[in-house]
């Protein structure tokens, strides 16, 4: 999965969300004069659920045109954001999410949109701080704490990264994703027991969850039969990782 694939993936689910709870929103069109806006955005919202992401942008856009109604603009360059996103247009992307944020300053959902944009543009950073705010300004966002883990594992924090998935991981303990965000940055930190007892819940919540048994194989160490059947699961589940595995482990012997 290329770079905007996993970005647009990570993206649209809550901005679909976002955008359907404005399309459904109580708006008086003779006090507010905002129907056509409304429409518009309705329109975006159809557009963006049948992947016509450049319909979607013309919709968000003309949406923004059209109303002086602060919220209704918000969305629009929410949704702008979010088309840019599926088109591949970061840059885009970024000036959409940013003026939604002087909209609405510290909208969680924003916040985190803006930050999986500055991750992928490997402005580090930047999607530490935003992944950060928000966490904190919504809790409920468990990828935001997700993806600020992953953030310090790119840059080498790999102690604050567990200290981040581990938060996610209290937060909903049955979290696939946080949970091996989680082993991932323990292994990396050296603790190895805590890495193994995360790896271990990953594949008791999904035995086939090919990552899971990638961190445990490597962590077998001198338990060559282990190593062997981790490296046996990982065969069936993703042939590739199988083989960087083996490259690491077995061809060195």
């Amino acid at each position: 999965m290329n770079v905007i694939t996993s970005l647009r993936t990570g993206l649209l689910v809550l901005v679909v969300v976002s955008l359907a709870a404005s399309s459904s929103a109580q708006v008086d069109p003779e006090r507010s004069g905002s129907t056509p806006s409304l429409d518009q955005l309705k329109m975006g919202f159809g557009a963006m659920e049948e992947g016509r992401y450049e319909d979607a942008l013309d919709h968000y856009r003309l949406a923004f045109e059209r109303t002086t109604i602060s919220e209704l603009r918000f969305q629009a360059q929410l949704g702008m954001g979010s088309a840019a996103v599926a088109l591949g247009r970061l840059s885009d992307a970024r000036s959409s999410y940013e003026l939604a944020l002087e909209i609405r300053p510290g909208h969680a959902h924003t916040l985190f949109f803006l930050g999986q944009v500055a991750k992928n543009q490997g402005r580090y950073e930047d999607a530490v701080t935003l992944f950060a705010n928000a966490a904190v300004r919504d809790p409920a966002i468990i990828e935001a704490l997700i993806e600020l883990g992953i953030v310090y594992a790119h840059v080498g924090r790999h102690r604050d990264a567990a200290d981040a998935c581990g938060r996610a991981v209290v937060a909903q303990p049955g979290h696939e994703v946080a949970l091996l965000c989680y082993g991932v940055a323990l292994y990396h930190s050296d603790l190895y027991p805590e890495a193994a007892e995360a790896f271990t819940t990953v594949t008791e919540i999904n035995p086939d969850n090919p990552r899971a048994h990638y961190g445990l194989a490597k962590l077998f160490g001198d338990d060559r039969d282990g190593a062997i059947t981790e490296y046996g699961l990982l065969r069936a589940l993703d042939p590739d990782l199988a083989d960087d595995l083996y490259d690491r482990i077995f061809s060195q012997e």
